[in-house]
C-alpha cells in the first residue's frame, strides 16, 4: 500500500473510474483479504490434486467436497445451483459483489483488467410519506402522488422537478453532485485514512497529518470504515 503520510502517492487516484474506487475500498476489507486467502489456500490445493486449467481432471475436481459451498451460502446470488451446492470461486465473489474469478487485494487494478466486474447494485426506493423527510435534509425529497390518477404522467412530472430540485440544491452547496470527480479528493482521503489505521497509527497523528481536530478524523475515518465493509458498492452509483 502507498504511504498515507504522502498524498503525491495517491495522485493515482485522480484517474480512477467509479468501479476502480469501489475495488480501492474492497481491496482493504481484512475479512476480504482473510476469506481470500482461505479461498486460494484450497484452491491450490485443488490444483495440485487436479492440475491447472489446461490439464485439470473436471470431474474428479467437481467431486471433491472443498470445490463446493452449500446453497444456502450464497442465496442471494445467481451462482448456478448444482443439486444443493455452489462453486467456491462463485460464492466468494457473489458474497462481496463481482462476477469473475475473486482478485488478490494485492491486484492493484482488476477492474481496468478486466478481471473483475461488479454485479448490479439494486436502488432501493422506499416508499415514506412526505412527512418522513426530516427538514433540512439535502439528500432527500418527498412528492405526493395520487394514486386515483394515472402514474405515468405523474412520474415524467415528478422526474423534471426532482431534477431540478437536485441542480437547485448542488448550486446552494448543500449537496454533492453524483460525479466522480467531485468525490475523489474525500475519497482519496478515506484510503490514506484506511491505510493508516491498518498500521494502527494513532487517531491524533492521522488528524495532524490531515489538519483536523481529532473529532473529524474521526468522522472521516468512520466514512471510509463505512466505504471499506460495504459502502463500496454505493459508489458504483458514480458517473
Amino acid at each position: 500500500m502507498p504511504d498515507w503520510r504522502n498524498p503525491q502517492e495517491y495522485e493515482f487516484t485522480q484517474r480512477l473510474t467509479a468501479a476502480q474506487w469501489a475495488w480501492e475500498f474492497l481491496r482493504r476489507n481484512p475479512v476480504y483479504q482473510a476469506e481470500w486467502r482461505d479461498f486460494m489456500t484450497t484452491w491450490r490445493e485443488l490444483e495440485a490434486e487436479y492440475g491447472k486449467p489446461s490439464q485439470r481432471d473436471i470431474a474428479a475436481w467437481k467431486r471433491d467436497s472443498r470445490a463446493w459451498l452449500p446453497a444456502d451460502r450464497c442465496q442471494q446470488s445467481d451462482c448456478r445451483v448444482d443439486g444443493d451446492k455452489v462453486l467456491i470461486e462463485c460464492a466468494l465473489g457473489a458474497r462481496w459483489g463481482f462476477y469473475k474469478f475473486p482478485p488478490d487485494p494485492r491486484d492493484d487494478d482488476p477492474v481496468g483488467g478486466k478481471r473483475l466486474v461488479w454485479r448490479e447494485v439494486p436502488l432501493e426506493i422506499p416508499l415514506l410519506e412526505a412527512e418522513a423527510v426530516a427538514p433540512g435534509d439535502a439528500h432527500r425529497a418527498a412528492l405526493i402522488f395520487d394514486l386515483s390518477l394515472p402514474l405515468a404522467p405523474q412520474m415524467e412530472q415528478a422526474k423534471r422537478q426532482l431534477q431540478i430540485e437536485q441542480r437547485r440544491r448542488v448550486s446552494a452547496g448543500r449537496l454533492v453532485p453524483p460525479r466522480v470527480a467531485d468525490h475523489a479528493d474525500d475519497l482519496a482521503r478515506g484510503l490514506r485514512l484506511l491505510d493508516a489505521a491498518a498500521q494502527a497509527v494513532p487517531l491524533q497523528e492521522q488528524a495532524r497529518v490531515f489538519r483536523l481536530d481529532t473529532e473529524d478524523a474521526g468522522k472521516a475515518l468512520s466514512r471510509a470504515l463505512s466505504l471499506r465493509d460495504g459502502g463500496y458498492r454505493n459508489l458504483l452509483w458514480l458517473h
